[in-house]
């Protein structure tokens, strides 16, 4: 098993998960939460039912939740198969299978509670445990692997990176606490929270613009002192304003079905983007450059002092 293979089953799984994230918000938002109101079994007659519209669209999230567990699990058998151990590969891996596992429990409790907020906003977020977990695998195999060790709370650009995953992971999930107290419950007549919708609107709303503060903060450093993090700073940026903007119009339009699966969509994505941000900047230093970069240059450096001699 190669690096090369390793990375590709990473990148298959983390894009996969992302996928079943948006299928997910299709359900809910087609109403077809409870189109199958049994776990494993589709309902207490059929283990499979596409008798109805609804009962179809949850079936197909089912069987793509079936499908993105294949290369999960040879994601897992591929950390144990490419490196020896202590490299770093197998434990991201394992996270992969084992948070995957732990949401397809879940799922199926959130359907055995009649959709109970509470389990699909954990649903929601151990999805993007996953897919933290799948961005750490696939740079780990990459030409540019994490450097953990040189992360210090002594480097103000760690600090500022610390801050921004923070504030966004906080935004995340008091967007999912809207959710639980919106209208879209994925089926009518089931439990939402109690909480005045406007409330925890302002309170989500609170919590993007923190963050979008905390981006600034970061960029205004990166420009000045880590040229290597600016493209993936850049993105950062572009996917939050973005994000925010959806989250403004379906709150001032009635949150309609569209806006919402893309709000959903839209999170993934920026979440995607912390991820590979946080990860980019953990060797970041004072002098525009990584520690990762310095040690690559000195290494060439050294291989053309050898060539000449």
């Amino acid at each position: 098993m190669t690096l090369t293979r390793y990375r590709q089953m990473a990148m298959v799984t983390t894009i996969g998960i992302c996928i079943l994230v948006v299928a997910g918000g299709v359900v809910r938002l087609t109403g077809s939460g409870l189109g199958c109101d049994d776990w494993p079994n589709c309902n207490d007659e059929r283990f499979l039912d596409v008798s109805s519209g609804h009962a179809a669209i949850e079936q197909l999230n089912r069987l793509l939740s079936g499908v993105i567990a294949i290369p999960t699990v040879l994601l897992a058998v591929a950390g144990f198969r490419a490196a020896p151990r202590g490299s770093g590969l197998r434990w991201p891996a394992i996270g992969v299978l084992a948070s995957v596992l732990a949401n397809g429990f879940v799922g199926g409790m959130a359907v055995l509670g009649d959709l109970h907020p509470f389990l699909i906003q954990s649903h929601f977020l151990l999805a993007m445990v996953s897919i933290t977990f799948g961005l750490i695998a696939v740079r780990t195999a990459s030409n540019r692997p994490i450097s953990w060790r040189s992360a210090s709370l002594s480097n103000p650009v760690h600090v500022q990176l610390f801050a921004l995953v923070a504030m966004t992971a906080a935004a995340l999930a008091t967007g999912t606490v809207v959710t639980g107290a919106g209208p879209h419950a994925g089926e009518e007549d089931v439990r939402r929270y109690g909480f005045d919708i406007g409330a925890v609107a302002r309170m989500h709303s609170l919590t993007v613009i923190l963050a979008v503060a905390c981006g600034a903060v970061l960029a205004w450093s990166v420009a000045r002192r880590v040229r290597t993090l600016q493209n993936s700073m850049s993105s950062w940026l572009f996917v939050a304003i973005l994000q925010g903007g959806i989250g403004y119009a379906q709150y001032f339009n009635g949150v309609p079905e569209v806006l919402v699966g893309l709000h959903i969509a839209g999170a993934t994505l920026l979440w995607v983007a912390t991820v590979r941000l946080g990860l980019s900047g953990l060797d970041a230093t004072e002098g525009g450059e990584t520690a990762a970069g310095r040690a690559l240059e000195s290494e060439h450096f050294f291989r053309s002092r050898v060539t000449r001699v």
